[in-house]
């Protein structure tokens, strides 16, 4: 059990597309997201290989603290995700901790995007440009969103730190890794006004959103992480992200307390199993010497307990 192989459950969203068939991982359109490493009970990856195959995240990580450095958390506390936009997502802002605790009775979310893909000229909203909430409802009012949002344009190998309160949405023709606390609480600012086939808008969450928002331009750096060699990209007080470079093939040692391993590209061989783009795996507490064969870069999130 020093190594959790992990499936990768699909989720279908109306801005997906064909991304996910044209990798082979279904043959279904519409397809948003892969939830590559998941305790989610909306979409839990299950063990492929050892004594626990077949075994929810979920029921491993609380049957099996050990594997964990017994951790304090009752619930498995990330979600790793590959997500690929076909038409941008809707405008949103995640709550922290204390409001999320306080009214949904769940963790808020801090998340990171990796660009792993994009079309030309693509963006992303991240952050806004009004200075505090009276300012930030006079953009509302006056329906003046393309001067309220900072679009930012993206490349691959960049990477975004998306901290709770920061308002945020993936613009059309935009692939990424997320790496995210494992919450489903999302409040919807602005959907650019669009319909159904029924003709109705989707359901926002705007005073919410207003009640969470931070204040400030957010900073970005465009970085190529993936031209530097292996180092570490991002640290907050639940993970730390390191990108991986590997040549013919890398040596795992013992983890602090446990760490998720993600392919973001080229093709892995490990105890038998092939990883590509997207696969991930868990390197547990009593992990020492893995060793994985392969070319390309992997994605390490050492998760703090």
């Amino acid at each position: 059990m020093e190594v959790l192989l992990l499936t990768a459950p699909l989720k279908e969203r109306i801005w997906g597309g064909d991304y996910f068939k044209k990798l082979g991982r279904t043959d279904h359109e519409l397809i948003g997201e892969m939830w590559s490493t998941s305790a989610h009970p909306e979409g839990e990856s299950t063990i492929i290989n050892g004594k626990l195959k077949g075994m929810s995240l979920s029921k491993v990580y609380k049957s099996y603290p050990q594997l964990f450095n017994n951790p304090k958390l009752k619930e498995f506390p990330v979600l790793v995700k590959l997500i690929d936009a076909k038409d941008a997502l809707s405008v949103q802002v995640h709550p922290d901790d204390d409001y999320a605790l306080k009214y949904e009775n769940q963790y808020g979310k801090t998340e990171g995007w990796l660009i792993l893909n994009r079309t030309p000229g693509a963006n992303i909203v991240v952050g806004h440009k009004a200075t505090n909430e009276q300012d930030l409802r006079n953009y509302i009012k006056e329906d003046n969103y393309d001067e309220l949002l900072q679009k930012v344009s993206v490349n691959p190998g960049e990477f975004y730190p998306i901290y709770a309160g920061t308002i945020h949405a993936i613009g059309a023709g935009v692939t990424i890794l997320e790496i995210q606390q494992s919450s489903d609480v999302t409040y919807r600012f602005y959907d650019y006004h669009r319909k159904d086939a029924q003709g109705k808008k989707r359901e926002l969450h705007v005073e919410k959103a207003i009640s969470v928002s931070k204040y400030g331009l957010t900073e970005v750096d465009d970085t190529n992480h993936f031209v530097l060699p292996s180092h570490q990209i991002w640290e907050n007080k639940y993970f730390s992200v390191s990108m991986l470079k590997v040549l013919n093939e890398e040596i795992f040692k013992n983890p602090e307390n446990y760490s998720i391993i993600t392919v973001v590209e080229g093709e892995f061989e490990l105890s038998g199993y092939k990883l590509v783009l997207g696969d991930s795996f868990i390197l547990t507490k009593k992990a020492n010497q893995i060793k994985i064969k392969g070319d390309g870069i992997l994605v390490r999130t050492d998760v703090k307990s």
